[in-house]
């Protein structure tokens, strides 16, 4: 079995963002019915129902276990445990990472990244909370394009090399292998295959052919628009110069996307200036119109086995 989680779905800042009364923002501390709020992005995967594993560690991730009874802990197993096996990272953006820090009450941690995203984080004092005591974290790296097994799951996991960078807080680290410093995810369980790339700088021949391979695949959709953030305030940066392809246009996700047939497509880190917030929106119709889901706080799937598999 391969159960997967949504916990939240928004780009950095969630959704509204707290300082913001922009047209979507606005619209959803007004008619949340039409523009629900969201969290920012956290997902979760488990073999067995039980253990489970983070993808990512988000800024809400307190408030997303505390909503989500399958992460939190058991009375009858003892004051201190979590069914939370370890996290794996994408990258090392603040809000792909912080939560970590939120992890920190001398609770043993398992950690996959790359050796860049590592050293990132290792070279920043504030994440030395978590190495306090002997044992507290453990790190494993992780190559691109080399499979490894998830802890005591069934899982196996496959980084996918991403042409994107570290973020802009990162400390430079000289000679970065191509490919390390984000990454998105192939999980695998018994026959089944799930594509987790919450950041798409380039629609590549490669990714497209890797979709194809899949039950479901979560592709990023961050921006509508590449001139999105600029429109709302002069001087701010093209979507695809900050790593992000727009969703729509003749360039964008959904047309360079169209001919890739997958049962389950859905969208996430969503960005607060993105029209597909609004249910009622063109943008919103054009993308559910065209067979994607638009991912929200909560959203799950379970795949079970391949007959093959099975067999």
């Amino acid at each position: 079995m391969l159960h997967f989680k949504l916990l939240g779905t928004a780009a950095g800042g969630g959704f509204p963002q707290w300082n913001c009364a922009c047209q979507f923002c606005d619209l959803c501390r007004q008619q949340p019915l039409r523009a629900a709020a969201r969290l920012q992005l956290q997902s979760a995967v488990s073999s067995n129902g039980e253990d489970w594993f983070l993808l990512n560690a988000s800024p809400d991730l307190r408030s997303q276990i505390e909503a989500t009874p399958d992460l939190q802990p058991i009375a009858e197993k003892g004051q201190r445990n979590t069914p939370i096996r370890a996290i794996v990272l994408t990258g090392a953006d603040l809000d792909q990472v912080l939560g970590l820090l939120l992890l920190r009450e001398f609770q043993p941690l398992l950690v996959y990244a790359t050796s860049v995203v590592r050293q990132t984080l290792q070279a920043n004092t504030f994440f030395r909370m978590l190495d306090r005591l002997p044992g507290q974290i453990t790190w494993i790296d992780i190559r691109p394009a080399e499979s490894f097994q998830l802890a005591d799951s069934q899982i196996v996991c496959t980084p996918i090399p991403l042409p994107g960078a570290l973020p802009f807080y990162a400390s430079a680290i000289p000679g970065i292998p191509k490919g390390e410093a984000s990454i998105g995810l192939l999980l695998e369980c018994e026959g089944r295959r799930i594509a987790y790339t919450p950041s798409v700088p380039e629609v590549t021949d490669d990714l497209r052919l890797l979709y194809r391979t899949c039950e479901a695949i979560f592709v990023d959709a961050t921006f509508w628009s590449d001139t999105e953030l600029n429109r709302l305030q002069a001087g701010t940066p093209l979507a695809r110069s900050i790593g992000h392809i727009p969703l729509g246009g003749e360039d964008g996700t959904l047309a360079l996307l169209r001919d890739v047939s997958v049962p389950t497509k859905v969208l996430l880190h969503i960005n607060n200036t993105n029209p597909i917030l609004d249910c009622m929106s063109t943008e919103y119709d054009e993308t559910v119109r065209a067979g994607w889901q638009i991912g929200h706080d909560g959203w799950e799937l379970i795949l079970q086995p391949s007959s093959e598999a099975a067999a």
